[in-house]
């Protein structure tokens, strides 16, 4: 938990640092090559000239995704060697660590880098969140209720997150990103008129998903799950 006790300059903290970075580069590549890979696949399809200019930006996307990583991942470790160097452990010097990496390596909001940012900060946030649910059930500062790793809690969770969304869809618009108010624009607000059949392209999903909703009541092994675990 106090981590590594050898010195700052250290070589065996210097190649940890190093190490860090290299695996943090790893990882970002794996996590965006899936991207490329989709929009090469559209590119080739549609040949349009949007989709090469996405392929050009998810390939930056890859490189920034794992620079920044990266980069987080040698700063954090780099500060917590030496602040534990300097006998500040605890827990400590991974909120200071963590709180500078962040900065310097996520901190910024525009361009090709900033989308980058935006994706990897909100995810982390939506899993620290979880986490301190989890910490607060755990030390019972929480009810048992709570624990969203049981069927009970996270329906909760399900119910509050959907709840704010659609409060705020409906009330408090601005509040939410464009992109994202487009979309819920489309399922809430369009869907209050427009043609009631879907697009050609669509209908077969959209029927067969309305049509196992309410077979499924009837009987569940014509639920939409029992009909595509027998396909």
């Amino acid at each position: 938990p106090d981590g590594p006790k050898h010195g700052f300059w250290d070589v065996q903290c210097l190649l940890s640092i190093f190490r860090g970075l290299r695996n943090g580069v790893m990882a970002g590549t794996r996590i965006r090559l899936p991207y490329i890979l989709n929009a090469l696949a559209y590119a080739a399809i549609f040949r349009t000239p949007d989709m090469y200019a996405r392929v050009k930006f998810v390939i930056k996307q890859l490189f920034f995704h794992g620079k920044n990583l990266g980069q987080f991942v040698a700063i954090y470790k780099g500060i917590c060697c030496l602040l534990r160097n300097l006998g500040i452990s605890g827990g400590i010097e991974s909120l200071i660590a963590g709180a500078v990496g962040g900065w310097t390596s996520f901190g910024t909001s525009g361009g090709v880098t900033g989308a980058v940012n935006e994706q990897i900060t909100l995810y982390l946030f939506a899993r620290g969140l979880e986490g301190l649910i989890r910490l607060g059930v755990k030390h019972n500062k929480l009810p048992q209720a709570l624990d969203i790793r049981k069927p009970l809690g996270f329906k909760i969770l399900a119910a509050f997150s959907l709840s704010l969304i659609l409060y705020l869809t409906e009330y408090q618009p601005d509040t939410l990103r464009p992109s994202f108010m487009g979309v819920m624009t489309n399922l809430y607000h369009e869907s209050n008129a427009r043609p009631l059949l879907p697009s050609p392209q669509f209908l077969p999903i959209v029927a067969v998903v309305c049509l196992t909703m309410v077979a499924g009541w009837f009987s569940p092994s014509l639920s939409l799950g029992s009909v595509l675990d027998s396909v």
